[in-house]
C-alpha cells in the first residue's frame, strides 16, 4: 500500500483521504470492530501507527539514505527548491523533513574497498547466562604464548553523549599482562554500535607501533552487530572501513587477527575495564578527531521521533514494530471481544443514536463499560478479575494493559460479555456462556476479509 511512498507522499488532503479508506478497512479486519467505531480507538487497537506519521517516517529514512549515496549516483542529497510548490512531492519535501537531522560532518559511506573482512572465531560462551566468566577464563588459558587479546566497548549517556574504550593484554607465562588502554569521546551524534567499531579501530592502530612479536590477536567484542559488520562491511561503515584497512596492514606484517563475541556485564575483567573506560569517555568534553554524524545515529533518531509521535497522537497505544507479545496465542474472537468492550461496541451495547435499555441490575443503562466496571450482577466475576489484574478498572488503560489480557479474556468468556447478548450473571447459569475451548456460542460471525482483486 505504501510502496515507493517517498516518491509520491507530500501529506496532501487528496492522498490522505484516499489512503485512509483502505487503512481503516484493514484496521476493521484486524480488530473485528464495527464500522461505527471511533477511528482513534480503531487504529490504536489494531496496533497500527498514525498513517501520516508512518509515511513521514518512511520518507525521512529515504532522505537520510540519499545523503550517503556515492557522488556518481543518479540521485543525490535532497536540496531546497524554493521555486517548487510545497504541496508537490519530490526532493524538496524530503529536504524539509531531514534538514533538522542531517547536520555537521557526515560519515563517509561512499568509500569502497577490496579489503576482506575479519574472520569470526567461535565464542566460548553460548550465551550470557551459562557461567559466562568461568567459560571465558577457561578459554583464555588455552591461548598460545604471546597471544594478544583486545577488549572494546561503547557507552551512551542519558544526554546522548557517546564514548568508547579499549584495553589490550599480552599473554606471557599463561598470564595476561596489560599493554595499554585508551578511550575516545565521539560527541552526541553517534550510537553505541558506532562506538564499538571505533574502539576496535583505535585499539588495532596501536599495534602498528608496538614492539612485541607478531602473533595471534583476538578482538573480544560484546556487540554482535559490530562483529558482523567487521566480517562483511556491506553498508560501507566508515569506522569499519578504517578498521579493516589497518587490519590489512597488520596482516601483511604477520599478525593473525580475528574477532570473538564476549558477553557484557558478566564480570569478565577485560570487558568490565573497557566498559568503565567507555563511560569515562562519554562524559568527557573534547571530542575525538574522528567524531562525526553517523548514518546509524540518523536512522535511530528518525525511528525515535516516529515512535514519540505515534505515542503522542495515540496516547493509549504501545508503539512498537513487533507484534504485541501478550497477544501471542490469543484467539481472534477473544481480542475482538476485548476491543468491543473497550469501545462500547459489544453485542450488549445498543446501536448508535438509539437509547440503551436499563441494565438488569437497575442501576444504569446497559453498556459494556457498566457491565465490566460496576454492574452488581457480575460482582463475583469482577472480584475474581480484580484479583488477577493491575490498575484502575474505571480507566480505559485497564483493558489495554498487557498484564491484564489473560484475566480479562477469562472474565469475558465466563460472562459472555463482548461475545454474546446472553450474559451469565452471578445469580444464574447460562448455557451459552463461553469457555476457553468453545467458541460456538458467539453471536458474532467469523471474520470476513472479502476478496482481493489483482
Amino acid at each position: 500500500m505504501f510502496w515507493a511512498s517517498p516518491a509520491w507522499w507530500a501529506a496532501t488532503p487528496m492522498v490522505i483521504t484516499t489512503l485512509k479508506v483502505t487503512y481503516n478497512s484493514i484496521a476493521h479486519w484486524i480488530t473485528g470492530l464495527p464500522l461505527n467505531t471511533r477511528t482513534t480507538n480503531l487504529i490504536t487497537l489494531a496496533h497500527l501507527p498514525p498513517m501520516e506519521a508512518y509515511l513521514d517516517y518512511l520518507s525521512l529514512r529515504y532522505a537520510i539514505r540519499l545523503h550517503f549515496l556515492p557522488s556518481f549516483h543518479a540521485l543525490g542529497p535532497p536540496r531546497a527548491q524554493p521555486e517548487t510548490h510545497p504541496n508537490l512531492p519530490g526532493l524538496h519535501y524530503l529536504y524539509n523533513l531531514s534538514k533538522n537531522h542531517v547536520q555537521g560532518k557526515l560519515e563517509d559511506c561512499t568509500t569502497t574497498s577490496t579489503v576482506e573482512g575479519v574472520a569470526k572465531t567461535t565464542s566460548p560462551n553460548p550465551d550470557k547466562t551459562t557461567q559466562s566468566r568461568r567459560l571465558h577464563e577457561k578459554w583464555l588459558t588455552t591461548l598460545p604464548e604471546h597471544t594478544v587479546t583486545i577488549y572494546t566497548d561503547g557507552s551512551k549517556l542519558a544526554d546522548g553523549s557517546v564514548g568508547c574504550g579499549w584495553v589490550i593484554y599480552h599473554c606471557r607465562n599463561q598470564q595476561l599482562h596489560q599493554l595499554t588502554e585508551g578511550r575516545c569521546h565521539l560527541g552526541r551524534r553517534a550510537e553505541v554500535y558506532d562506538a564499538e567499531l571505533h574502539a576496535v579501530q583505535e585499539a588495532i592502530t596501536t599495534l602498528l607501533t608496538t614492539t612485541i612479536s607478531r602473533s595471534a590477536v583476538y578482538i573480544c567484542i560484546d556487540n554482535q552487530a559490530a562483529i558482523d559488520t567487521l566480517q562483511h562491511n556491506e553498508s560501507n561503515h566508515e569506522f569499519a572501513h578504517r578498521t579493516l584497512e589497518v587490519i590489512s596492514r597488520l596482516q601483511l606484517l604477520g599478525w593473525q587477527i580475528s574477532t570473538v563475541w564476549c558477553p557484557s556485564h558478566c564480570n569478565i575483567p577485560g570487558n568490565e575495564k573497557a566498559d568503565n573506560l567507555a563511560k569515562m569517555a562519554a562524559s568527557a568534553t573534547v571530542p575525538c578527531r574522528f567524531a562525526l554524524t553517523t548514518k546509524y545515529w540518523l536512522l535511530a533518531q528518525a525511528r525515535k521521533g516516529f515512535l514519540e509521535r505515534w505515542k503522542k497522537e495515540l496516547p493509549l497505544s504501545n508503539p512498537s514494530f513487533k507484534f504485541p507479545s501478550h497477544l501471542h496465542g490469543v484467539d481472534w474472537t477473544d481480542t475482538r471481544a476485548m476491543w468491543r468492550v473497550f469501545c462500547n461496541r459489544s453485542p450488549s451495547d445498543p446501536p448508535p443514536n438509539i437509547t440503551a435499555n436499563p441494565c438488569p441490575c437497575g442501576l444504569s443503562l446497559n453498556s459494556s463499560h457498566h457491565l465490566l466496571q460496576e454492574c452488581v450482577l457480575l460482582t463475583k466475576h469482577r472480584t475474581e478479575l480484580l484479583q488477577s489484574t493491575t490498575g484502575d478498572i474505571q480507566t480505559v488503560s485497564f483493558l489495554t494493559a498487557p498484564r491484564n489480557t489473560q484475566p480479562i479474556r477469562r472474565f469475558l468468556r465466563a460472562t459472555g460479555l463482548g461475545h454474546s447478548t446472553h450474559l451469565c450473571f452471578d445469580n444464574r447459569s447460562n448455557d451459552s456462556a463461553m469457555n476457553d475451548n468453545d467458541d460456538t456460542s458467539s453471536d458474532s460471525p467469523e471474520p470476513d476479509f472479502g476478496a482481493f482483486e489483482p
